[in-house]
């Protein structure tokens, strides 16, 4: 599979037919509905419709997975002839090393050209839409014979890590490409809006004026003169039946995929802060809580908050589904493994019965030895959880009773280093 080809058309061709489409759109709406509803709410309305999401890769979250496999190699001894008895390819044993990364945006995007563009092929081996509530994905496949893999030695890492870097790139650049025309599209979408509206608009007052005058009677919807856009996001309806039974107990809670997406945005924070840790090393234990913070509110729209009231005090971070449960989260400095614990208990008293899904964030700043800070992390997991499970060296997902409520909960424990790394006095020169 090939992305950013002519094949399925160009970005300009997509964007144009978005545009296509909201004349249509408009066309459809009645004379009613135009001159009875408030024109700026209209266009608020369809420009958010008719916005395009640029693509962002999240190339920190990559993920690898290695396969073996036989690879066609070309046999340039073919070229004497038949008579010869050579193969024009030979099957040699190797492996292939799958780079799985996550994007978010319009997933169309992808496999159009844009305007500017180069000669490279943009092979891909899977692809992911992504959507409203999830991450896509493209998978980047680099092959290698066993000899390949050996002649590398103890540099493998690097060498593997370098050639999917300088493949990856070629995909930056073009999307780069894509998002300037995108964002081009986006900054003059609210004029066309406006433009295409009132176009409507006119016509609309041009029927009214004529059947004023012709003293036509006009038959309105009943609700025309409340008529307003629908909104982008759709309203809560409430159950004018509702049952007096209780309701299921999953409502109540953040369920397990949205969880676990939260805690993948906090880990793509955390990644970043250990890539640039001396620039946030200097940061406070609230400064740190609001870079994440921040990073959740472009994800869960009018859902997070900070510094929220709960039962017995304020918690760091809490993210609200349908105004009924709350993902929360504390985030704290490491000052060693006691307070480490408090921080925990001090999450469970903010706790209501109702939140199952908790977080808690911890930052090393001074602690030389980071991997003695993982192995007492793990160690209190060991002694205090009813089970766990390890995603990589930051986080740990997991099962803690709770006596209070007699209830298991999930506990996502993140520990991210930004200690700052003294350099040998020499590289100091």
């Amino acid at each position: 599979m090939k992305l950013f080809t002519i094949g399925n058309g160009s970005v300009s061709d997509y964007l144009r037919s978005n545009i296509s489409s909201l004349k249509d759109k408009i066309a459809s709406y009645t004379d009613e509905q135009i001159m009875n509803s408030d024109f700026d709410e209209w266009v608020e309305y369809l420009t958010k419709k008719y916005q395009v999401e640029p693509i962002t890769f999240f190339v920190n979250a990559t993920t690898r997975s290695l396969h073996e496999t036989t690879i066609q190699q070309y046999n340039p001894w073919s070229r004497m002839g038949s008579a010869y008895g050579e193969p024009e390819y030979y099957n040699l044993d190797g492996y292939n090393i799958d780079f799985k990364i996550p994007f978010a945006g319009d997933s169309v995007l992808l496999k159009c050209q844009p305007s500017t563009y180069t000669f490279t092929s943009y092979e891909i081996v899977d692809f992911q839409r992504s959507t409203e509530s999830s991450y896509g994905y493209i998978t980047i496949r680099l092959s290698y014979t066993n000899q390949e893999i050996k002649s590398f030695g103890e540099q493998l890492e690097e060498k593997i890590d370098t050639a999917f870097k300088n493949r990856f790139k070629n995909f930056e650049e073009t999307s780069g490409y894509v998002n300037n025309e995108v964002r081009s599209y986006n900054e003059h979408l609210e004029s066309t809006v406006r433009q295409l509206l009132n176009e409507r608009k006119n016509k609309a007052s041009d029927f009214f004026s004529i059947s004023k005058a012709l003293k036509i009677p006009l038959n309105l919807n009943s609700s025309a003169p409340n008529l307003t856009p629908i909104p982008l996001k759709k309203p809560h309806r409430a159950n004018l039946n509702e049952p007096k039974q209780h309701a299921p107990e999953k409502q109540y809670y953040i369920d397990d995929a949205d969880f676990e997406n939260i805690v993948r945005i906090i880990h793509i924070c955390g990644t970043a802060l250990e890539e640039s840790a001396r620039t946030f090393n200097r940061f406070n234990e609230e400064e740190l809580r609001d870079y994440i913070k921040g990073m959740l509110t472009s994800h869960y729209e009018n859902a997070v908050t900070g510094e929220t009231f709960r039962r017995v005090g304020k918690t760091d971070i809490q993210i609200q589904r349908d105004d009924k449960a709350a993902f929360i989260a504390e985030c704290k400095v490491w000052h060693g493994i006691k307070l480490f614990s408090d921080a925990i208990d001090q999450l469970f008293c903010y706790a209501t019965w109702k939140d199952t899904k908790l977080s808690l964030v911890v930052f090393n700043k001074d602690n030389k030895n980071f991997a003695g800070i993982q192995q007492q992390v793990q160690n209190w997991i060991k002694e205090n959880c009813k089970s766990y499970k390890q995603w990589n060296s930051n986080i740990w997902d997991c099962v803690k009773y709770r006596e209070d409520t007699g209830r298991d909960v999930r506990l996502a424990i993140a520990l991210y280093d930004v200690s700052i790394k003294e350099l040998p006095s020499s590289k100091k020169n």
